[in-house]
């Protein structure tokens, strides 16, 4: 007999206290010492699923992605790098989706006009980063060696995910 349980957390809205439920199945709260059966709410028998574990690593090598971040104040800058990087990548015979767009962060600054007096006027100034999303798929050592090659520009910021 496979013994499941199943709790949950919530937080009390008004006072902000954690509340634990932990539902069992019958059999199981049965043998449970009688302050904790206090607490366990009975409920149906759950049913147990067990995946067959899969290997990732082999599942990674068999299908190497890499997913590539790209973000930047300037949208013509981050156009410019996407295209070298299009290009890299269709070069070499590697698939790649996108660019995909993500939205646009900004941050707006409000500052005085004046130190000492008008408080009532103020300036506000905003930063835009824009981002973009790459992924290159079927990748080969002549792709990640081109990439790694790569001449980007300073203004634009590059994470990279294997």
């Amino acid at each position: 007999m496979v013994a499941s349980l199943r709790v949950s957390a919530t937080k009390h809205v008004m006072c902000g206290h954690a509340a634990t439920n932990v539902r069992v199945a019958p059999a199981v709260a049965a043998r449970l010492p009688s302050v904790t059966r206090a607490r366990v709410q009975n409920t149906r028998p759950m049913m147990a699923v067990h995946a067959a574990p899969q290997n990732v690593n082999a599942a990674a090598a068999a299908n190497p992605t890499i997913r590539i971040k790209l973000k930047s104040y300037w949208t013509d800058l981050l156009q410019d790098t996407v295209e070298k990087i299009s290009e890299v990548a269709a070069t070499t015979g590697a698939t790649i989706s996108g660019p995909v767009p993500l939205p646009t962060r900004k941050r707006v600054y409000t500052v005085l006009r004046s130190p000492h007096v008008n408080k009532k006027s103020r300036e506000q100034f905003e930063v835009r980063t824009h981002q973009r999303l790459i992924d290159i798929k079927d990748l080969s050592t002549q792709t990640i060696d081109r990439l790694m090659e790569l001449d980007l520009p300073a203004g634009v910021d590059v994470e990279v995910k294997l």
